[in-house]
């Protein structure tokens, strides 16, 4: 418990610091470096790091995808992204009777949607703004990580039920309610207290509380799906945790595995349900 508590202190410290170089180039390059290491740690649970040249056109892609949108990047994307399927391909050929098409096909959806669903936080700023964008990562985030510390804490002490005892034995029915409930009770004190920030910075927001607590019930649901999901590719591939660069927590994917599907459902709703609106000073 200790470690973990450590481990998370430090990762809300530097998510203060990437929140405050949200508008810069740093924010792609945090989530450029996210994306690697839960790419490095899938293709080596799932045996796709076995092949070096596959390993390296996946970092590539993982990479270059969270700067698809900028400007030096953008008008080479097409390109670049077609030489690196080809490349896929091109592994296969030349190492065909130890890299077979499942393996590619393996190799590829894991490049792709990881650094694309991360990637998810660029889109926000750029889209949105950095006021906006900032609110919004912090929404994604919350809704993983709040509804994961409120489960654990109600399984602890009142779960009974399993949830899914073959895919993630400890989740249970009681745990995973607390953990909804939990969410969408601290989100609108996370949501006032970035507001009261954003008003002493010379940026007054709106902030739609209804909104807000409309959609995170259905944020949360989507976390644990995430969290679900690494469990069971985890269990499929025999192995516990994903790495053990964070203490307490594991690896990368570990920690940001609901994170991972929050990110672009947050993204994806709030183009059609905006939470918070810029007002006029």
């Amino acid at each position: 418990m200790k470690q973990r508590i450590i481990s998370s202190l430090v990762g809300l410290a530097l998510l203060a610091v990437v929140l405050c170089f949200f508008n810069t180039p740093l924010l792609n390059a945090v989530m450029a470096l996210i994306s690697l290491l839960a790419l490095y740690e899938l293709f080596r649970a799932t045996g796709c790091a076995s092949n070096n040249w596959l390993m390296a056109v996946g970092f590539a892609m993982s990479l270059a995808i969270p700067f698809i949108r900028y400007p030096l990047v953008r008008p080479w994307m097409p390109q670049i992204l077609f030489l690196l399927i080809l490349a896929f391909f091109a592994i296969m050929l030349r190492f065909y009777q130890q890299v077979s098409f499942e393996k590619i096909s393996m190799a590829f959806l894991c490049s792709t949607f990881v650094p694309l669903f991360f990637s998810c936080a660029v889109f926000m700023r750029e889209d949105y703004g950095a006021v906006r964008g900032g609110f919004y990562l912090v929404m994604a985030l919350a809704a993983a990580w709040l509804c994961d510390t409120g489960a654990y804490f109600v399984g602890t002490l009142l779960g009974k039920h399993k949830l899914a005892p073959r895919i993630s034995p400890k989740k249970t029915v009681e745990g995973s309610v607390g953990g909804i409930v939990a969410a969408t009770a601290l989100m609108p004190l996370l949501a006032l207290g970035y507001g009261a920030l954003m008003q002493a910075l010379g940026y007054p927001v709106e902030i739609h509380y209804l909104r807000l607590m409309l959609m995170f019930p259905l944020l949360a649901v989507v976390g644990m799906m995430g969290d679900l999901t690494a469990s069971a590719v985890k269990r499929q591939f025999g192995i516990k945790d994903f790495g053990n660069i964070m203490p307490g927590h594991g690896g990368v994917l570990d920690r940001f595995d609901s994170a991972l599907f929050t990110l672009p459902a947050v993204y994806i709703l709030v183009q059609k349900i905006p939470v918070i609106s810029l007002t006029a000073i």
